[in-house]
């Protein structure tokens, strides 16, 4: 194609190229676990090991859906929306059981690590991983032969986004009225040695990830009905025994009692607000009506 030589072809600014390299590349790894953590085993951020950030949760976000919903995990940000059921896209048998689509993505800008727009294998493995955790919630029989759409995006990355994007989905859900046992919800913990950490940070997982000199590394997410007592996925990765794993899902086992007030006061608020719009509704009706009987007993008496 010409060059357009009405405008100009570059940045009128420019930065130096040591802006955009990562600040940890130089730094080893008993540096950056040096800074995460203080003398006294609190994080950067002032919390202790089992404490999770602060939440905010927003349902209805999204007026071209059925239901959704939109949460925030400290810096992690999620909205996940859920369409009405549709019949299953080539499928020639019958099914008895509905199924539910998941769709698991990432903005392009949600992290620095982010540079591939297209669909990668994170992304596919995490649908999978929201699909697991969805299915048991969901009443599926009730909508044989039918699909439920389920879009999950990430707004921003900074940790737990996969359990971030299930207690959303869950909620979503919920907001969309779809028939379930009970409302799912998820959090993550990151293993680095002798510590379990509730709600990693996006720095907090890559030195899970990457602590290599630690016997224990990894991480570990669990789903679950918390009203059941149920839990409907456990995903770890990384290497740990048998006794870390455990000592990790009780921990989230708790973290999750501690969720599950705020989803429900989420829900109660929003079943309390359609109440009375549905009352305010039937009042405008009855007024109506009674406009219009007494206009038709004026015009019966002008008639006689």
């Amino acid at each position: 194609m010409p060059q357009d030589t009405k405008r100009i072809n570059g940045p009128e600014v420019s930065k130096s190229y040591l802006v955009h390299i990562k600040a940890n590349q130089n730094k080893t790894f008993e540096d950056r676990l040096q800074e995460a953590f203080s003398k006294d085993g609190k994080r950067k951020d002032g919390r202790l090991p089992q404490e999770s950030r602060k939440y905010y949760v927003k349902i209805g976000v999204v007026s071209t859906a059925k239901g959704s919903a939109y949460v925030e995990l400290g810096n992690t940000k999620a909205i996940v929306s859920v369409f009405d059921p549709r019949e299953i896209p080539k499928q020639s048998k019958f099914s008895g059981l509905g199924e539910l689509y998941c769709d698991f993505k990432f903005s392009p800008f949600a992290s620095a690590q982010r540079k591939n727009p297209q669909t990668d294998a994170r992304e596919r493995s995490l649908a999978t991983a929201l699909t697991s955790a969805l299915n048991p919630s969901v009443c599926r029989h009730l909508f044989p032969n039918l699909q439920i759409d389920v879009f999950a995006n990430v707004l921003e990355d900074d940790g737990s986004a996969l359990a971030v994007v299930i207690t959303a989905a869950g909620l979503a859900l919920g907001d969309a009225c779809i028939p379930m046992f009970d409302i799912v919800i998820a959090t993550s913990a990151g293993v680095l040695g002798n510590r379990i950490i509730v709600d990693p940070t996006a720095e907090e997982e890559s030195l899970c990830i990457d602590g290599h000199t630690e016997v224990n590394h990894g991480m570990v997410m669990l789903a679950k009905l918390p009203t059941l007592d149920q839990v409907t996925e456990i995903r770890q990765y990384g290497y740990m025994d048998t006794d870390t794993v455990w000592k990790s899902c009780m921990q989230l086992n708790e973290a999750c009692g501690n969720l599950v007030p705020i989803v429900q006061q989420v829900l109660a608020t929003k079943v309390k607000n359609r109440l009375q719009e549905i009352a305010l509704q039937c009042d405008e009706e009855d007024e109506g009506e009674e406009v219009k009987k007494t206009d038709d007993a004026e015009n019966d008496n002008e008639d006689s």
